[in-house]
């Protein structure tokens, strides 16, 4: 898709040259530098927090729309841009800043790759609780700006539960900084928490402050069959409803770890990881079989080591975009963890209906249930299946969000289905306008365009 003509690429080009440096901006490579099918006008690399100030300043001034990329490996998220005059790589932005393991506190400049800032942590039996389905190239940044988090949210939280700090950078050129090294120093209004999830609209994320955790001890997966969603909702209201403290709580259906075998018949898998002390792990696991018995179709199986993290990988499969986007969508719905079984069972008969294949897991506790429907190239058959399953998302108090798809079916459906009119948008719009008063980051892509 070809750029808007109304901005002058010279004129921004030169801005750019002159600010950073002439060999820093660059035209876009078609091959790897769209944005859901759009090509930006330049690409431009930058080094510091004080450049990409600089670089945002420049595109607010001359109405230049703006794409941060770290990694690039998320970039699919999101409302496909209607254009891109800059392709903003904040990738060189990857230092260890601090790291503080005493204080189970790490600051890193927002390029660091997750894989590189979890090996580090190793080193020293630590660990970033938030673990998202990520690729090598997968940033903190980029993490942060989308709210990504994996199975061991059920024991440590989202990232507004561990990011203590945050620096930013401005479409007025300055870099500001909120929070700071220490686990509990926040009074007043938590300016990081608006940044979190906000895609980057509020300004450009080029520095996280993290708290860390220690690497548990001991820790074990109890996987059991059940053999359909209704079984998997008594299963997972048993161990809500008992004193379990899962570090991993995930329903998946079973062809999506074909390497593990778990005894007993039924599509379904329920997962359920405990850390702690020997002792502690094993009566846990004790405690879940007894909870999940009832519904069970078989005693299961419990893992550790590589069979562990084979399966909590595969677990989170259906959050890492498909190599083959043409032909499949995949929706995340949230609702009441009650509701899991009927919007499992309201995906699959959607899905028999149109005659599209579907694939789903569910984060137990949460009420997070994503859906992968593929099985034909007709984008009005994939957005069809979207609109009807949003609808019953709806019915139940829920919600969807379309996490990859064919650019069609994203503008054909909307990625967000949410109200312009609705408060929460209504607030997050206030904060966009002090933000981004020319709304040229991300411009849009998120739920608040």
């Amino acid at each position: 898709m070809a750029p808007n003509s109304a901005l002058d690429t010279a004129d921004l080009l030169e801005a750019l040259a002159t600010e950073l440096s002439p060999d820093a901006v660059a035209a876009s490579d078609p091959d790897c530098d769209t944005v859901d099918g759009v090509r930006p006008r330049l690409c431009a690399r930058v080094d510091s927090p004080d450049a990409v100030a600089a670089a945002l300043e420049i595109c607010r001034r001359l109405d230049a729309v703006v794409v941060p990329r770290g990694g690039g490996s998320h970039l699919g998220l999101g409302q496909p841009p209607e254009r891109v005059d800059l392709l903003l790589d904040v990738s060189e932005l990857n230092a260890v800043i601090e790291y503080r393991p005493a204080d189970l506190t790490l600051a890193v400049a927002a390029g660091a790759r997750l894989a590189d800032v979890q090996s580090l942590l190793a080193g020293e039996g630590q660990m970033l609780a938030l673990n998202p389905a990520s690729e090598p190239s997968s940033t903190v940044g980029g993490m942060v700006a989308a709210n990504l988090s994996g199975p061991r949210r059920a024991g440590s939280g989202t990232a507004r539960d561990l990011v203590i700090g945050l620096e930013v950078a401005g479409v007025n050129g300055l870099v500001t900084r909120s929070g700071g090294m220490v686990v509990k120093n926040v009074t007043g209004y938590d300016l990081p928490k608006a940044h979190i999830g906000a895609f980057g609209t509020l300004g450009v994320i080029t520095r996280v402050n993290l708290k860390i955790t220690p690497r548990p001890s001991v820790e074990r997966t109890l996987v059991v069959a059940l053999p359909d969603p209704a079984a998997a909702g008594s299963a997972i209201g048993a161990v809500i409803d008992s004193p379990l403290v899962p570090s991993g709580f995930e329903l998946i259906q079973r062809e999506l770890t074909p390497g593990i075998y778990v005894g007993g018949g039924g599509p379904w898998l329920l997962g359920i990881r405990v850390a702690g002390t020997a002792g502690g792990v094993a009566a846990q696991l004790a405690m879940a079989a007894e909870a999940v018995r009832p519904s069970a179709a078989g005693e299961g199986a419990t893992l550790e080591g590589a069979d562990q993290e084979r399966f909590w990988s595969d677990a989170d499969a259906l959050a890492r975009a498909p190599a083959d986007m043409a032909s499949q969508t995949t929706c995340r719905l949230s609702a009441l963890s009650s509701q899991t079984p009927s919007l499992l069972g309201s995906a699959a008969d959607i899905g028999e209906d149109l005659g599209l294949r579907t694939v789903a897991s569910a984060r137990a506790l949460h009420g997070v249930v994503r859906v992968r429907a593929s099985g034909t190239d007709d984008a009005a058959g994939l957005t069809d299946f979207v609109q009807r399953l949003r609808t019953a998302a709806e019915r139940l108090g829920g919600a969807l969000v379309i996490e990859s798809a064919p650019a069609k079916v994203k503008r054909a459906a909307g990625v967000w289905g949410v109200s312009p009119d609705a408060p929460d948008v209504q607030a997050m719009d206030v904060l966009r306008s002090a933000f981004d008063p020319g709304r040229i980051i991300n411009r849009g892509r998120f739920v608040v365009t």
